[in-house]
């Protein structure tokens, strides 16, 4: 019994090791690289009206600002006058 114990906890420590493998591995796969262009934020800006003006018609805005956040590696949307960001250039 305590054999049995034993190799269910060694599998189940397998189980968590691959699941976590396979995590990083995904998400250093989704990680995208972007040309991008440096922009410097204007007074009234938003990530919005930032965002707005570089999506096309097809796109969706709020897609863009998850991309310029990432790129960026900001945590939220707060952004100020003359703060430089780098923002995706899309072909």
């Amino acid at each position: 019994m305590k054999k049995v114990k034993e190799l269910s906890k060694n599998i189940l420590m397998i189980l968590v090791f691959i699941l976590l493998f396979k995590m990083v591995l995904s998400y250093q796969l989704a990680k995208t690289e972007y040309k991008t262009y440096d922009y410097t934020v204007q007074t009234q800006d938003t990530l919005w009206t930032i965002a707005a003006k570089i999506t096309d018609e097809e796109s969706n805005i709020r897609n863009t600002i998850i991309e310029i956040k990432e790129i960026n590696e900001m945590e939220d949307a707060q952004i100020y006058a003359g703060q430089t960001l780098k923002l995706p250039i899309y072909k």
